[in-house]
C-alpha cells in the first residue's frame, strides 16, 4: 500500500495521553468510540510524561476513534506532526486500518521499552523513566524549533521550564557517563558553545564512551537560572 494511503482514512489508533482517563483525552470529546486494538510492528517506549511508538518487533495496545477532520488536524498539532511524529495508515490486529503517530529510534535510544505495549498512563513511571523522558523532551524541543513552536503534547505534558529544570536536576545529581549524555542533550538542545578540538562524532557513539561536548561551567550557568 503506498504511504500516508488510509483505507479508513477517520479511524485513529491512540496509545498515549489520547486515551480514556488520560491528560489529553478531551482531545476526542465527541468522538466515536470504536473500542481497544492492538498493532503489531511497533515497540513502545515510556518517556513518562508521554509514551511513543517506534517501528519494531512488539505490540502496541490501545484504542480506536472515529474522528471527523477538524479532529485529525487538531491532533496533527497536539502530536508536532511531522517533526515529532509521524503519521502512518497500519493495520490493527482485527484487520481495520488506522492512523497511527509513530516515532523514530533515536527518540528513544535511551528510553526503556515496555514489554507488554501498552502505556499505564502519567503518574506510574518510575523517577528514573521520568527524568530521562525530560531529558527527551528537551532534546524534541530543539529540534522543534523554527516549526512553530512545541506541539501540544509538550506544551501541556511538560513545559519546556519543567523539562529544563529536571534535565538540570538530573545532570546535578548523575555521575560518570550518564551525566555527560545528560549534559550533551542540555548543551545541544541551548545552543552551548561546544568546547575546543572536540569532534561531532564524539557525541554518544554506540561503542565508545561519551565524551563531554559542553563546559561544566557552561551547564552551571544554564541550570543556576532554573
Amino acid at each position: 500500500m503506498p504511504p500516508h494511503v488510509n483505507p479508513d482514512p477517520w479511524l485513529v489508533f491512540v496509545y498515549g495521553t489520547l486515551k480514556r482517563g488520560c491528560a489529553n483525552h478531551r482531545w476526542l470529546a465527541g468522538c466515536g468510540f470504536e473500542g481497544e486494538a492492538s498493532v503489531s510492528g511497533l515497540v513502545l517506549h515510556d518517556l513518562g510524561p508521554f509514551p511513543m511508538a517506534i517501528p519494531g518487533d512488539g505490540v502496541v495496545r490501545g484504542e480506536v476513534y472515529r474522528l471527523e477532520a477538524s479532529t485529525l488536524a487538531g491532533l496533527d498539532r497536539l502530536e508536532g506532526y511531522p517533526r515529532l511524529y509521524d503519521r502512518q495508515p497500519m493495520p490493527l490486529g482485527d484487520g481495520r486500518w488506522a492512523w497511527v503517530y509513530v516515532g523514530r529510534p533515536r527518540q528513544v535510544r535511551f528510553v526503556p521499552a515496555l514489554p507488554d505495549g501498552r502505556w499505564p498512563g502519567g503518574g506510574t513511571a518510575g523517577p528514573r523513566t521520568i527524568l530521562l523522558g525530560a531529558v527527551l523532551a528537551v532534546l524534541l524541543t530543539a529540534l522543534l524549533k523554527g516549526a512553530g513552536g512545541l506541539p501540544g503534547a509538550l506544551a501541556q505534558g511538560l513545559p519546556p521550564s519543567g523539562a529544563v529544570g529536571a534535565s538540570c536536576q538530573a545532570w546535578q545529581r548523575a555521575t560518570g557517563e550518564e551525566k555527560v549524555r545528560i549534559g550533551n542533550a542540555l548543551g545541544a538542545a541551548h545552543y552551548l558553545t561546544r568546547r575546543h578540538l572536540v569532534p561531532a562524532s564524539a557525541a554518544d557513539g554506540p561503542e565508545t564512551p561519551p565524551v563531554s561536548l559542553y563546559g561544566s561551567a557552561d551547564l552551571r550557568r544554564l541550570c543556576s537560572d532554573r
